[in-house]
């Protein structure tokens, strides 16, 4: 007798043993569920860079008594500190209570950013003490308390006075230098103190100067880098996210959690060995980085394999750019504007064209993202704490984009830096405070963007974003690349009564004795930069606040 044949519908079934496992899920004990919850837990590595083995720097024997003292007060800005009012009363009470002493105000030599070894063997030879001032700016602030560190390393004995909202500066920078140095800090505005409140930090300033050393103050040898981890935590994906968030490790989105796995599969994407050093001393707090770090970061950005080159390289120019360390930490707010070059872009799937600024493009929205996780973690910078961005900027969030080579009348902005076409580059410009655009019609003219970009806070550079159709416009007009800038450069003009008012600005001998009604060019030659990126919707242009751009090489991290 034949068999009776049944049929099975395969999806319904499926559907059942689905039903069925969720069901014995459900009635499965809670602590049963969270043992296979923890079965499927991932485990992610440090994203932090290495910390460095710091030397410890005893301050110098305090003076005995102010007696035949000769005081050194440092200015670190020319003009605009704030605390001018406090040095005058300073030499006041020093005239009333010591008047053998003698107090002298000296300006800097160079930027508050730079070595002045020719004001250092002048205090060396003529100075007792110092008091080095800082202003109302955070890496100014933190270069105040570098600069008496070494100060007091050659024996001179000091006190830095800063503001009280920059404490956080103070605490993080005598950390890395490895000094106590001695500090005092008063209210900003300074005029805002009372007479009672002024007499108090002047004592405390001169206190500074010969109160004897406390035994923390006189420590040698070093302090050793913290023991870190491997693996930073172990936990589902939400307990990944609440963790990188909680400790400050993540820019306020979502991370891909950075598993060996994940990580190994980004290593994939360089030759670079996972244990090179990338970075010696990474800004704000001069942290190690290695291959493996970087890739690390990469995964938490989402980026993927093939972008690791792009990622070091960006790495290699943000360092390039902070030697001076100032960028990051400033009460401004400093971004980078980073432009790929090259047949890379296309391997990667760049947006050069339509919304090339704006989001969608996975390459550049990932990739972009990463530079700021390599700056809080590979870096130590912590908003609020040793990054101090008053109002902050949006254009520190990714500003990454391809440049549309093959729409552009001129050579790329990597040929202009020294390149061959061929070559894969990054370029990485700084500033970002201000940009002017979008200009959308022909009726809107270089005279115009020249007037506003004027207007940019000095130190001057413009970066100018051009769409393929205003670069074949101006082509047509008998414009060169090199003839934009030059024409920008030449229209872009203010009252030197303007210019004059500027931290950034002092006469030279082109300038030096000419009446503050002559106009002046705000940039120099050089300094404007021209790009070809956007849609063909319309001839756009914008103009960025953006300067010294600087080019390296995408190939070398292959």
């Amino acid at each position: 007798m034949a068999r009776k044949r049944h049929t099975v519908n395969v999806k319904s079934l499926c559907s059942l043993i689905v039903a069925v496992l969720l069901l014995q899920t459900a009635s499965m004990p809670a602590a049963e569920r969270n043992e296979k919850n923890k079965e499927a837990a991932d485990s992610v590595l440090d994203p932090r860079g290495i910390w460095p083995k710091i030397e410890r720097i005893p301050l110098s024997p305090r003076l005995p008594s102010l007696k035949r003292a000769r005081i050194y007060i440092i200015n670190s800005w020319g003009s605009g500190s704030g605390f001018e009012t406090v040095f005058s009363k300073i030499t006041a009470v020093m005239r009333e209570r010591q008047p053998d002493a003698t107090v002298t105000i000296k300006g800097r030599n160079t930027g508050y950013s730079l070595d002045d070894p020719e004001l250092w063997k002048e205090m060396k030879a003529n100075a007792d003490a110092f008091i080095y001032a800082g202003a109302p700016s955070s890496s100014t602030t933190s270069y105040a308390f570098q600069w008496a560190a070494a100060l007091e390393k050659m024996g001179l004995p000091g006190v830095v006075l800063m503001y009280d909202t920059l404490l956080s500066v103070a605490d993080t920078t005598r950390k890395r230098q490895g000094a106590e140095v001695r500090y005092v800090a008063i209210p900003f505005p300074a005029d805002t103190m009372s007479p009672s409140r002024e007499i108090k930090a002047i004592d405390d300033i001169l206190g500074c100067l010969t109160l004897p050393l406390k035994p923390h103050e006189q420590q040698t040898g070093y302090i050793e880098a913290p023991q870190r981890p491997r693996i930073m935590t172990t936990g589902s994906f939400d307990e990944i996210q609440a963790y990188f968030h909680a400790h400050g490790l993540s820019d306020g989105l979502p991370i891909v959690p950075p598993t060996e796995a994940r990580v190994a599969a980004m290593l994939r994407g360089t030759s670079q060995k996972p244990d090179t050093v990338v970075i010696k001393a990474l800004t704000p707090e001069g942290l190690g980085v290695t291959v493996e770090k970087v890739a690390i970061n990469g995964v938490m950005a989402g980026c993927e394999p093939r972008h690791m080159p792009v990622l070091l390289a960006a790495l290699e120019a943000y360092d390039l750019h902070n030697k001076t360390n100032s960028l990051v930490r400033s009460t401004n707010a400093f971004s980078f504007m980073q432009v790929v070059n090259g047949p890379i872009r296309k391997e990667l799937e760049m947006n050069a064209g339509t919304s090339v600024l704006g989001p969608g493009n996975y390459a550049n929205a990932a990739m972009g993202r990463a530079l700021r996780l390599f700056i809080t973690n590979l870096g130590g910078g912590v908003s609020g704490i040793n990054m101090m961005s008053v109002v902050g900027n949006i254009s520190t969030w990714p500003f990454m984009f391809a440049e549309f080579e093959e729409q552009s009348p001129w050579e790329s902005l990597s040929v202009s830096q020294g390149f061959k076409k061929e070559d894969n580059t990054l370029t990485m410009f700084t500033g970002g405070w201000a940009h002017a655009g979008n200009y959308g019609h022909v009726r809107f003219t270089l005279k115009h963007v020249a007037e506003d970009i004027a207007e940019f806070e000095l130190p001057s550079g413009a970066a100018i974003i051009l769409s393929p159709k205003r670069a074949e416009i101006l082509k047509a007009q008998g414009y060169t690349k090199q003839g934009v800038a030059d024409y920008l450069v030449e229209h872009a003009t203010k009252p030197l009564s303007e210019l004059r008012t500027s931290h950034y600005f002092s006469d030279t001998p082109d300038t030096a004795g000419k009446p503050d009604s002559v106009e002046h060019r705000v940039f120099r030659p050089g300094t404007v930069h021209v790009m070809v990126a956007g849609g063909d919707a319309s001839p756009m242009m914008q103009a960025w606040h953006m300067y010294r751009p600087i080019t390296v090489s995408i190939d070398k991290w292959r």
